[in-house]
């Protein structure tokens, strides 16, 4: 099943930068890699071969994570200008009705939520 705010990202190319759970929600920081047929996408940077724009994945109304590693239990890398990610995603797919699976270094995470979705940083501004 497709999720639409996914549509043309590349998600094996995109990479996590952080994650954390609140009541309800479970945030991933990431830095999406934009196909070019993404409305938002850009001739890439010199040195990348990709688009990339810091986004939010949000899963909402979350009753349940099972799996997620404790973000400072898992490898970090630095990248050449400094900042750190922890991988990208392998992969993330609705599993049943209300439930998904996101998989990647931070673990293989099954998450009961209401909804998954997308937010690329210019949107939430």
């Amino acid at each position: 099943m497709s999720i639409e705010s996914f549509d043309n990202i590349l998600l094996e190319d995109t990479f996590v930068l952080s994650w954390h759970q609140d009541a309800g929600v479970l945030i991933f920081r990431v830095l999406a890699s934009l196909l070019q047929s993404h409305p938002e996408a850009s001739v890439p940077v010199a040195g990348e071969w990709a688009c990339y724009k810091p986004g939010i994945i949000k899963f909402s109304s979350v009753s349940s994570v099972r799996g997620l590693l404790p973000q400072e239990s898992v490898a970090s890398t630095t990248d050449p200008d400094g900042s750190l990610d922890y991988g990208t995603i392998d992969s993330l797919a609705q599993t049943g009705s209300g439930e998904y699976r996101i998989v990647g270094d931070f673990g293989v995470v099954t998450v009961a939520a209401h909804d998954v979705s997308l937010t690329l940083a210019a949107a939430l501004k």
